[in-house]
C-alpha cells in the first residue's frame, strides 16, 4: 500500500517539474527552488522504497501535495514573475510569498489544507503558533504595503485548492484579501456552531525538505516565516526588485526595461547587460503596464540619468551601430544594438510621459557630450535637453546609504531625485542598484542596456560588409 501510495506520488511529482521546467526557461524568481524541494522529496521517497523501510506514514509526510498544488496554480496566474519570494516585514521578519503574478501586482497563498480544520481554527481561534487564516492575511497586507510595486500596493489573494468555509473566507475578505476557491456554507463541513467571529489559518513554519515529516492535510501555509535575523536583506529567492519605498521604507521591487518590454524581478539578483537575467523575470508589454496604472499620477513622467541620456542620444543607438571598433566593450553594444535596438525601447516607455532630470546629472551629461561627443551627438543632446523637465536634484537617501564603492553622490542624488518624485528612474547603472540593494535599499528603476558615445570614434572603425 505505502509502496503504491508513493510511486503515485513520486510520477505526479515529474509532471509538475515538467511544468516547473517552463518557469525555469521563462527565468522566473524562485523557480530553481521549488524544483529543488519537489526534488528532495522525491529522492526522499525514491530512497525509501529502495530500503523496502517505506511506510505509509512517511508517505503521508511527504510535502508533495502543497509544492505540486503551487506549480499547478502558477501554471494558471498570468504574467507570474516569482515563486516562494521573501520579504520582510515592519519587524524585519520574514514572509515567504508563494506566487508573485500579474507583474508583481499580485501575491498569492496558497492553501491545500482541509477546510474543516482551517474552520476550526478560525472558529476557536489561534492555537499556539497555528495562526487563524484571517491574522496571517493581515500579516501579508501589512507585508505588502511594504513592498509596492511603481508605489501602488500589491493585491494579497488566498487561494484555497481545496476549498474554504463561507466564514473564513468572508473574514479574510473583510481585511482586505481577495479569496479564490470554492467556498463551502459552514454547517456543511459538519461542525458544531461556535459562532464566533474569529478566523482560521495555518500555522507558518519552514518549507523543510522531505527529511522533516508533516501530513498534507494537517500541514500551515508555511508561508509566514518568523525569522529572528535582522539581516534586511531579501534572502537567495528574494528581488527583480530594485525598487521602492514606503514611508521611507526601502521596498524590494524593481523594473528593467529590455527588448521593449518592462521586467519584474523579485530578489536581489545580477543582471547583465544584454537584457538578460541570472534568474527570473517577465516581460511585461507598455500597455499591460499601463493597465496596471489606474491612478498614478506620479507615473506620468520618467526620472532620466547619465548613462539613459548618453544611450539616447549615442551614435550607436542613433543607426551607427554597423561597425568594427576596436574597442571590445564598443563592438558588444554595438552587436547588441543591431539585435535590440535601445532607442526603440526607451521610446516606448516614454511615450505619453514626461521626461526629467536633475540639474546634477543634466551637468554632468553635457560635460562629457562636450569633450567626447560628435556633432550628430551633440546636437541630438540639445535636442534632449530641450525636452527635458530640469529640477533641483534631491538627496533622497543621503542619510540612508552608506557612501563608498559603486555608491557615489550623482547617482545617489539621481536616483533620490526620482525617489523623492516618485518616479521611475531610467538607468544602465546596474552597479549602483546592486549596491543599493546589499544596504537593503530597492529602487523604482526601469533599466536599460548601455551606450556610450561612439561617433568620434567611428572613423576608426571599420563598416560592417553588407550592411
Amino acid at each position: 500500500m505505502a509502496a503504491d501510495l508513493a510511486a503515485m506520488k513520486i510520477k505526479m511529482a515529474y509532471s509538475h517539474l515538467e511544468k516547473i521546467s517552463e518557469f525555469e526557461k521563462r527565468g522566473i524568481n524562485g523557480a530553481g527552488k521549488l524544483k529543488k524541494r519537489i526534488q528532495a522529496e522525491i529522492n526522499f521517497l525514491q530512497k525509501g522504497l529502495e530500503n523496502s523501510g517505506l511506510e505509509e506514514k512517511d508517505v503521508q509526510c511527504s510535502n508533495l501535495g502543497q509544492l505540486g498544488a503551487l506549480a499547478d496554480v502558477a501554471m494558471d496566474i498570468p504574467s507570474v514573475c516569482g515563486i516562494l519570494q521573501s520579504f520582510r516585514n515592519e519587524d524585519n521578519d520574514k514572509i515567504i510569498i508563494d506566487i508573485v503574478g500579474d507583474n508583481g501586482m499580485k501575491w498569492i497563498k496558497v492553501i491545500m489544507r482541509n477546510p474543516k480544520a482551517l474552520h476550526l481554527l478560525f472558529a476557536l481561534g489561534r492555537r499556539g503558533n497555528a495562526k487563524p487564516l484571517n491574522e496571517v492575511a493581515v500579516d501579508f497586507l501589512r507585508c505588502a504595503e511594504l513592498h509596492p510595486v511603481f508605489y501602488c500596493t500589491p493585491k494579497v489573494v488566498f487561494w484555497f485548492c481545496n476549498g474554504v468555509s463561507e466564514g473564513l473566507a468572508g473574514s479574510i475578505e473583510e481585511k482586505g484579501a481577495a479569496v479564490e476557491g470554492r467556498r463551502i456554507p459552514d454547517q456543511d463541513l459538519g461542525l458544531p456552531d461556535f459562532s464566533l467571529d474569529d478566523s482560521d489559518s495555518n500555522s507558518e513554519t519552514d518549507e523543510s525538505s522531505a527529511s522533516s515529516c508533516y501530513s498534507e492535510a494537517s500541514e500551515d501555509d508555511k508561508m509566514f516565516l518568523s525569522n529572528n535575523s535582522k539581516d534586511s536583506n531579501v534572502d537567495e529567492i528574494g528581488n527583480f526588485s530594485p525598487v521602492t519605498m514606503h514611508s521611507g521604507r526601502p521596498t524590494n521591487v524593481s523594473m528593467n526595461l529590455t527588448s521593449g518590454s518592462a521586467e519584474f524581478n523579485i530578489s536581489p539578483q545580477e543582471k547583465n547587460y544584454s537584457g538578460l537575467s541570472d534568474q527570473s523575470v517577465l516581460g511585461l508589454n507598455h500597455s499591460s503596464f499601463q493597465s496596471h496604472s489606474p491612478d498614478r499620477g506620479h507615473l506620468g513622467c520618467v526620472n532620466l540619468d547619465v548613462t539613459a541620456m548618453i544611450a539616447y542620444v549615442s551614435a550607436t543607438s542613433n543607426g551607427g551601430a554597423n561597425f568594427i571598433f576596436h574597442d571590445k566593450f564598443l563592438n558588444e553594444q554595438a552587436a547588441c544594438e543591431r539585435l535590440d535596438p535601445v532607442k526603440k525601447t526607451l521610446h516606448q516607455y516614454f511615450e505619453g510621459k514626461e521626461w526629467v532630470a536633475c540639474r546634477e546629472a543634466v551637468d554632468r551629461f553635457q560635460e562629457i557630450v562636450d569633450v567626447i561627443g560628435g556633432d550628430g551627438e551633440k546636437a541630438r543632446a540639445k535636442d534632449l535637453l530641450a525636452r527635458l523637465t530640469v529640477v533641483p536634484g534631491q538627496d533622497f537617501f543621503k542619510d540612508k546609504m552608506r557612501t563608498g564603492g559603486k555608491i557615489r553622490e550623482l547617482p545617489r542624488i539621481t536616483f533620490g531625485t526620482g525617489q523623492a518624485l516618485q518616479a521611475i528612474t531610467v538607468t544602465s547603472n546596474m552597479g549602483f542598484i546592486r549596491a543599493a540593494q546589499c544596504q537593503g535599499i530597492s529602487l523604482a528603476v526601469l533599466v536599460h542596456q548601455p551606450r556610450a558615445l561612439t561617433e568620434a570614434k567611428q572613423t576608426q572603425a571599420t563598416p560592417l560588409e553588407g550592411v
